[in-house]
């Protein structure tokens, strides 16, 4: 039995603790990439989804627009699928809808674009509104809030020419159909002069996080 003790025994050398604290420097190097990367698209990711998904347009209300969740045929609107129709009884309040994109907010009334801290659309004081024909003119914010939230204008660059965009003002159903699209500098307050014509004309920040120049959508009304 003694002989067993003369066998050479294996041993096992530690991983020396340079190598574990380098391995652990990698590992933390990794994660504040990936963590950073995650930051760095979240921003992005419901445009990516946007584009990936082709959303369904909703209707959240009654509308005139659509018969048995078809939009009419002579309306002129175009969409790239059949809209998802809810058939809610008009709101009281005054709305805007912007079905392609998810947009369902409260049209608000204030002097400055503070108002636009109570989470709606703002109504650009001493421009028209739908009763009166003109220009209509409302202004939102663009990354204030990130969809699926329904008051933000953030996807408003997808908006197409000939989709539709729905008010509804003192309990009355206004239909407008996108004809242009536009980017111009702020100091372009022209967008707010009156119009011989019914439009409504909406515009936000662009480029996306940056307040250097503003995305204007014009819409004429067509019922």
């Amino acid at each position: 039995m003694d002989s067993l003790n003369n066998i050479p025994q294996p041993s096992f050398s530690p991983i020396p603790v340079s190598h574990r604290n380098q391995w652990w420097t990698w590992v933390g190097a990794i994660s504040l990439i990936v963590i950073g990367l995650a930051i760095v698209s979240y921003p992005f990711l419901p445009k990516i989804e946007f584009a990936v998904s082709k959303k369904q347009s909703i209707f959240p209300y009654t509308t005139k627009l659509v018969t048995n969740n078809v939009v009419e045929k002579n309306s002129g609107i175009s969409l790239s699928q059949l809209p998802v129709t809810k058939n809610n009884p008009i709101p009281k309040d005054n709305r805007l809808v912007i079905p392609s994109i998810g947009v369902n907010m409260a049209i608000l009334e204030g002097p400055t674009e503070k108002t636009l801290d109570l989470g709606g659309i703002w109504h650009i004081p001493n421009t028209s509104d739908p009763l009166h024909g003109s220009n209509t003119v409302l202004s939102g914010h663009r990354w204030e809030y990130l969809p699926p939230s329904s008051r933000t204008l953030y996807l408003l660059d997808k908006l197409q020419v000939g989709e539709p965009i729905i008010v509804y003002w003192h309990g009355i159903e206004y239909d407008y159909r996108v004809n242009q699209r536009d980017i111009v500098d702020p100091s372009r307050v022209d967008i707010q002069n009156p119009t011989t014509e019914p439009q409504i004309t909406i515009y936000t920040c662009t480029p996306l996080f940056s307040t250097k120049q503003r995305l204007v959508i014009f819409a004429n009304l067509i019922s």
